[in-house]
C-alpha cells in the first residue's frame, strides 16, 4: 500500500446523516447533504443518494458533473455562488443554485429560456458574516427585479451563510431578519417561496432544540456535522454524532534521538516563520513522509497514544514519540484524526491516497 493514506468510514458518515436527517425532520427540516469537504468521492456521493436527504449539494460544478455522470440519482444543489462564465453548465447541471447578484439572475434567466430549461435559485441573503448574500434593506429592489424574470427561472427561496467567513454565529435576532427579508420578498412577488434555508453546521445542529430556529426554517445545509461529527465554528463535538469518520495515516521513515532545541542561529522556515523550540533535552522523535504539501498539519490530532506533533516542512512531518508506550520504529503507521481544515486539504491532494470502507 502507497502512504500517506486518508481512510474514510462510510457506514459511520451514512449513521451520522441518517441521525441528522430524523432530528432535523422533527423540527421540519429538510438535509442537504454537502459533499465538498470531502471532495465529492463517488463512493460517498453513492451512499447519500440512499438515505433521506433531499438533495447533494456541492460547491464546484465539475464534481456535479462527475456524479451525475456516474448515475447517481439525486437532486443536485450548487452552494457556491456562480460565475457567469459557468451558467450554462449550472443550468444543465444542477437542479438548485445560490445566487446573490441580481445581473447572474438575469443571465441565468435568458439560459433557461434558450435552452427551455427550469432551473430554481435560491437568494442568499448576508446576515452578518460577510461572505455572498444581498442585505436585507435591498428586499423590495430585488423582488422588483424578480417579476422581470423569465419563469423557466424559478425563485424556490432565500438562505443564509454563517461562521464560514467571519465566524458570526446565528442568532434569534438575526434569524428574524432573515424571516423578514424573505417575506418581503413575498410581498412584492405575490407567493409564498418554498425554501428557508437556516444556515450550515455551524451551531444549527447544536441549537435545533434551543429556539433559535423560527418556525419557517425549513432546510439545512450539512457538511461538517456528517463528515466530522463536530461544528468547529462553535469549537465542539456533536455529542449525538461519531467522530470516528476517518483517520489520515502515514509512514515512519526515521526514529532518531535528537536534541529538542535547533543546533545554531535560527532564522525563518520554509514558509517564512521563525519557529521557537523549548530545550527539553534529548527525546525520541520520528519523521513521517507527510508534509504541508499534503495536508494542513495544524488540523491534524494523533490517534496513537503518547505521540505529539514538533513541526512540519512540505514533506515531512516531525513528532516527538518520547512518551509513548509501544517503541515504534521506521516502516510503522502512525495515525490522525483530521478537522475540517485537514480533511479539506487531504483529500485534495493527489498526494494522498484514499480508501473507502464500510
Amino acid at each position: 500500500m502507497s502512504y500517506p493514506v486518508l481512510r474514510v468510514h462510510l457506514d459511520v458518515m451514512e449513521s451520522n446523516i441518517n441521525k441528522i436527517v430524523s432530528k432535523c425532520s422533527e423540527h421540519g427540516i429538510s438535509v442537504w447533504a454537502v459533499t465538498k469537504g470531502l471532495s465529492a468521492p463517488l463512493e460517498l456521493a453513492r451512499r447519500l443518494s440512499g438515505t433521506r436527504i433531499s438533495a447533494l449539494a456541492d460547491s464546484r460544478i465539475k464534481n456535479i458533473r462527475r456524479m451525475k455522470e456516474d448515475g447517481i440519482k439525486a437532486p443536485f444543489a450548487l452552494i457556491r455562488i456562480p460565475m457567469r462564465s459557468e451558467i450554462e453548465d449550472v443550468i444543465g447541471l444542477a437542479d438548485y443554485s445560490l445566487v446573490s447578484d441580481m445581473g447572474t439572475l438575469e443571465l441565468m434567466s435568458k439560459v433557461c429560456e434558450s435552452k427551455k430549461k427550469e432551473h430554481s435559485a435560491m437568494l442568499m441573503t448576508d446576515m452578518g458574516d460577510l461572505r455572498e448574500g444581498f442585505w436585507s434593506d435591498e428586499a423590495e429592489t430585488v423582488a422588483e427585479g424578480l417579476k422581470k424574470l423569465s419563469p423557466a427561472l424559478k425563485i424556490c427561496g432565500i438562505g443564509v451563510n454563517y461562521g464560514c467567513a467571519s465566524g458570526v454565529l446565528p442568532s434569534k435576532e438575526s434569524m428574524q431578519r432573515f424571516l423578514s427579508f424573505g417575506e418581503k420578498i413575498e410581498s412584492v412577488i405575490g407567493r409564498k417561496l418554498d425554501i428557508y434555508s437556516g444556515g450550515a453546521t455551524t451551531r444549527s445542529l447544536i441549537a435545533l432544540d434551543d429556539g433559535i430556529f423560527p418556525a419557517r426554517i425549513n432546510n439545512l445545509r450539512i457538511g461538517e456535522g456528517y463528515l466530522l461529527g463536530s461544528d468547529k465554528s462553535s469549537g465542539v463535538i456533536i455529542p449525538w454524532l461519531r467522530q470516528d469518520t476517518m483517520e489520515l495515516e502515514a509512514e515512519l521513515v526515521e526514529v532518531r534521538r535528537k536534541p529538542t532545541k535547533p543546533i545554531g542561529e535560527v532564522g525563518r522556515d520554509a514558509f517564512g516563520n521563525v519557529p521557537y523550540f523549548e530545550d527539553r533535552g534529548e527525546r525520541l522523535r520520528g519523521i513521517l513522509a507527510i508534509g504541508r504539501q499534503d495536508v494542513n498539519i495544524g488540523g491534524l490530532t494523533p490517534l496513537d497514544e503518547g505521540v505529539k506533533i514538533i513541526t512540519a516542512s512540505s514533506d515531512h512531518l516531525l513528532v516527538d514519540i518520547e512518551d509513548c508506550p509501544v517503541a515504534h520504529k521506521v516502516g510503522e503507521i502512525l495515525r490522525f484524526r483530521p478537522d475540517y481544515p485537514g480533511m479539506l486539504s487531504s483529500s485534495t491532494s493527489p498526494y494522498v491516497a484514499k480508501i473507502y470502507e464500510g
